[in-house]
C-alpha cells in the first residue's frame, strides 16, 4: 500500500508541476521532461503492485503463467498504453488548470507594456528520442528585468520578427501575460 500511495504522490507532483510552470518558456523543456519521467515512475509504483495484488483474478492470472512470454508482452503493452492514455488525459487537465491560474492572475493587478517579437524558436526535450516544440518568442521588460516568453506559432502566425505588440502581464507573476 505504501508503494501505491507513493505512486499517487508522484503523479500529483507531476500534475502540479505542469499546472504551475508550463506557461513559462524558460522552464518549458524541464517541466515536460520531469513531468513525463515522474509520471512514468509514479505509474510504475501503482500499476505493478495492483497487478500483483490481483494475480488470482481470472483476467490477470494469464499474465503470470510461467513460460508464456506473449502474456507478459501483453502486460507490458497494456502498461504502456494505459500510461500513454493517462499522461494525455492528465496533461490536458494540467494545461487547463494552468490556463485558469493565468486567468486568475490576469484579472488582478496587471501592467501594460510593449513586447517585441523575436521570431520562431524550437525548444526540445529528450526522453528516448528528442521532441521539438515551436514557439513564437516575444521579449518584454518588467520590474524584474527582461523576460522572454512563447506564443503558439499556429495561433499567432501573422506576427513577424521585430514587430511590436501590446501585452498585459501580471504584476506579481510577470511570466503570466496575454496579448492586449
Amino acid at each position: 500500500m505504501k508503494k501505491i500511495l507513493f505512486g499517487i504522490f508522484l503523479l500529483l507532483v507531476a500534475f502540479f508541476l505542469v499546472a504551475l510552470f508550463i506557461h513559462n518558456l524558460e522552464y518549458w523543456s524541464s517541466v515536460k521532461w520531469w513531468s513525463l519521467n515522474i509520471t512514468t515512475v509514479g505509474y510504475l509504483f501503482i500499476f505493478f503492485p495492483i497487478l500483483k495484488r490481483n494475480e488470482n483474478n481470472k483476467i490477470f492470472k494469464c499474465l503470470f503463467i510461467s513460460g508464456k512470454w506473449y502474456f507478459k508482452v501483453i502486460g507490458v503493452l497494456t502498461f504502456i498504453l494505459s500510461l500513454s492514455l493517462y499522461n494525455l488525459f492528465t496533461d490536458q487537465l494540467a494545461v487547463g488548470l494552468n490556463e485558469k491560474i493565468k486567468s486568475y492572475y490576469l484579472e488582478r493587478k496587471t501592467i501594460e507594456t510593449t513586447a517585441t517579437v523575436l521570431g520562431l524558436t524550437k525548444i526540445s526535450f529528450t526522453l528516448k528520442t528528442t521532441f521539438n516544440q515551436k514557439f513564437m518568442v516575444i521579449e518584454y521588460g518588467t520590474d524584474e528585468g527582461i523576460l522572454r516568453q512563447g506564443l503558439d506559432p499556429k495561433k499567432y502566425a501573422g506576427l513577424r520578427p521585430g514587430q511590436k505588440i501590446d501585452i498585459l502581464y501580471a504584476k506579481h507573476h510577470p511570466s503570466i501575460f496575454k496579448l492586449k
